[in-house]
């Protein structure tokens, strides 16, 4: 008889104890008693030695259905308190077997179980089998159906792993620390506008335009919400010859600025109508607005918006429109991948189109397309609605939606894919951009927008509830529960470079401008985007358009470019309008020769620069953007030490100071508020924690240095204000290690 044996060395990471341990595992094959060798017992041997490999050394992840991983983690069945995904299956037995007797209630041999039997059922289809840990199996750990005893041959393989002893000193703590609210946090929400007009010549046939914002479905305000700025760049779709116009907040008038008037104004200059002072209504009172409305998770703004001046009498509002929240909310996490955006609303009795711009952050998998128009069934044929895409420099007829009752009408996935590959557009190209969806009513597109003058009987009704664009994508960045997002304006005062071309309408335009935004270190990227306000001179033939961006210092990258003679393209792209008022900048996004750009954004001192000829100029003053970017407030569980926190169990709490942005000075609770209202706590500065000896100080350090730095020597890159940081801790850790045996056995029965 021979005898055959396996030498493997392994470095497990238990994240429980976030200890690292070698792990030492030898596999031993033994030849069954009596059976001679055979073809079959040698494949079953190499079979139990391959599982046994694989379920040692590649993560649960690599081999588990995302659905099926999720489904574990929200049931519990993978205790994200001790283990993780990235861990491989036999890692995490090695976890739960050996704590299992330290926390009982958790049940972690019952879930162990769990995880083997569905890896062992899938990969072992049409054997029998049973494993072994420390001689113990279960029903999970067998197939039911086989019989060892009625077995020819059987090829065991067993695997020795290294774990923790239960019940032998010395013994310690370990400690998580996570914020669990954020009275102070301020962030921002900028919407950008859709194109939107119809037929509008007098101030008793004037069209409605509604922004419901924040605009999509995915993000409402949260419920203690305090709003402290407001800006509207309010602008109708044609300023010359002038339009007129009213504006309303939640069905109150707006007085502000130029339309300070409780009356339509005609649109004289443009200005960003701005208001940080919610007493001081005579000003301007649309932050009173909203405040008076504060129980609101979405705001209405809306137009009433007429032209008299003769062709093309058209009322609506231009794409250059933006409308920006700044709040303060206790929330930890205010932003949601977005994939359900609704179209602005629109009323008339005149044929419309309404075009609003999506960006889609992740990879796009799916396009899906409805919208309601009361009171469409009750107008003749053909006046049904049209979808047109456009993409960069291309626009794609969709067509007429199919009904499908109570005036709604919807473009399903393929049939908005079949449009876009006959013209040549394929969903690879669609991710990480902005599209452009058109819906007209009674009309084809128009650009530029002349209205249709043709009246209806009853007065349409585009609705924003049941009318919207869903595009599902996978983005590259995942939040987690305990992310932090920040969301923060780019404005014209963080333009570094400009060439000037002219002014007009008060306002003067540019023919380049170069903007630095800075995220902070130690964060994580989601995405920056940037509106382009710009002036169009239809007839003037130089248009050049180019927009470069830069990570870093003189990193640039140009994401897109179109030369009608001055700028030097490689390749030259068409002019693109309006796609090119809009850019979203997310990693792996593509350049303007297709390539993948890599690290589009960066902590540190990123760059965007734009670039046009006189017939496209730029404002300095409207354009506008933001970046949004993830803080990590959970610091996971770590090393072992000798204690718990300073003056435990006396003291269960800190009230501890810090120093947060050029070395100010902060508080933040640490524990139980519980603790601190009976007296249980100590104050303590920063620089006294003890982190070598206190398991819960040490979690304050790594979570600090989460946010940027270690809060004394290093201030962190935020202020917390009456943030709370909570502790978890698990007590009794034992040190030291034995081994825990592992048997697969694996045969066939005939």
């Amino acid at each position: 008889m021979r005898r055959k044996g396996f030498i493997f060395t392994l470095d497990a990471l238990l994240s429980v104890l976030l200890v690292m341990v070698f792990v030492t595992s030898v596999i031993v094959v033994s030849d069954n008693v009596g059976i001679y060798s055979t073809y079959m017992r040698e494949q079953n041997k190499y079979i139990a030695e391959d599982v046994l490999t694989i379920l040692r050394e590649v993560s649960l992840k690599d081999l588990v259905p995302q659905q099926t991983l999720s489904r574990w983690e929200r049931d519990e069945i993978l205790d994200t308190t001790f283990v993780s995904r990235d861990m491989s299956p036999l890692e995490i037995v090695a976890t739960y077997w050996t704590i299992d007797p330290i926390y009982p209630e958790f049940n972690l041999k019952r879930k162990a179980e769990i995880i083997l039997g569905y890896l062992l059922n899938s990969t072992l289809e049409g054997y029998n089998y049973e494993l072994l840990i420390n001689n113990y199996t279960s029903p999970h750990l067998r197939n039911v159906e086989g019989n060892y005893s009625k077995a020819l041959e059987v090829s065991p393989a067993t695997l020795v792993l290294s774990g923790y002893i239960f019940n032998q000193t010395p013994r310690g703590y370990v400690a998580r620390a996570y914020l669990t609210k954020l009275r102070a946090k301020e962030t921002t929400y900028t919407y950008f506008g859709s194109s939107a007009f119809a037929y509008a010549p007098s101030s008793q046939d004037y069209t409605i335009i509604r922004y419901i914002i924040p605009n999509e479905e995915e993000n409402e305000l949260p419920y203690d919400v305090n709003i402290t700025k407001i800006k509207w760049f309010a602008q109708p779709r044609w300023f010359s010859p002038s339009s007129y116009m009213r504006l309303f907040i939640d069905g109150e008038a707006v007085k502000c600025g130029q339309f300070r008037d409780d009356a339509f104004v005609g649109y004289s200059i443009w200005e960003v109508l701005e208001d940080s002072n919610s007493n001081d209504p005579l000003t301007c009172n649309m932050l009173e607005i909203l405040k008076r409305h504060n129980d609101l998770r979405r705001h209405t703004f809306e137009v009433w918006v007429y032209n008299p001046a003769g062709s093309p009498y058209t009322g609506g509002v231009h794409p250059n429109v933006f409308i920006t929240l700044t709040y303060q909310t206790s929330q930890l996490s205010t932003f949601n991948y977005p994939q359900t955006f609704h179209f602005d609303e629109i009323e008339t009795k005149h044929p419309f189109q309404v075009e609003n711009a999506i960006f889609i952050g992740g990879n796009l998998s799916s396009l899906y397309v409805q919208v309601q128009i009361l009171n469409a069934s009750k107008v003749s044929e053909p006046n049904y609605p049209k979808l047109y895409l456009t993409y960069l420099d291309r626009q794609i007829s969709v067509g007429v939606g199919t009904y499908i009752g109570n005036d709604t009408y919807v473009w399903d996935n393929q049939t908005i894919f079949t449009a876009l590959q006959n013209g040549g557009i394929y969903i690879g190209n669609l991710s990480k951009t902005y599209l452009w969806f058109a819906v007209t009513f009674g009309m084809d597109y128009q650009e530029p927008p002349y209205g249709d003058s043709t009246s209806y009987g009853y007065k349409l009704k585009l609705n924003y509830d049941t009318s919207y664009i869903r595009a599902v994508y996978t983005p590259e960045t995942a939040k987690t529960l305990y992310s932090i997002d920040i969301t923060e304006e780019i404005t014209k005062d963080d333009v570094i470079a400009s060439t000037y071309a002219r002014t007009a309408y008060q306002s003067t335009f540019y023919t380049m401008l170069t903007w630095r935004y800075t995220l902070p270190l130690n964060v994580t990227p989601i995405w920056a985007k940037l509106h382009i306000v710009r002036l169009h001179y239809l007839n003037d033939p130089d248009k050049d358009q180019k927009i470069s961006i830069s990570p870093g210092v003189n990193n640039w990258t140009v994401l897109y470019c179109h030369s009608s003679g001055n700028l030097e393209c490689t390749p030259n792209k068409p002019f693109a309008d309006p796609a090119f008022t809009r850019w979203g900048i997310v990693d792996t996004m593509k350049n303007n020769t297709g390539d993948i750009v890599t690290n589009a954004i960066l902590p540190g001192d990123n760059y965007i620069k734009v670039e046009t000829g006189d017939a496209y100029v730029i404002s300095q003053e409207f354009t506008t953007g933001e970046f949004t970017y993830l803080l990590d407030a959970y610091a996971p569980y770590g090393d072992i030490k000798p204690y718990l926190l300073q003056g435990y169990p006396e003291v269960q709490a800190y009230n501890l100071t810090y120093k947060y942005g050029s070395g100010s000075l902060g508080s933040i609770f640490v524990g139980d508020i519980k603790a601190i209202e009976n007296g249980r706590y100590m104050n303590l500065t920063v620089d006294q924690l003890n982190p070598q000896e206190y398991a819960v100080d040490d979690a304050i350090i790594r979570l600090f240095q989460k946010l940027g730095g270690d809060g004394w020597n290093t201030p962190i890159l935020i202020e917390l204000k009456d943030t709370k940081i909570s502790f978890a801790s698990l007590k009794g850790i034992p040190r030291s290690i034995e081994p825990i045996t592992i048997t697969l056995r694996v045969w066939r029965e005939s």
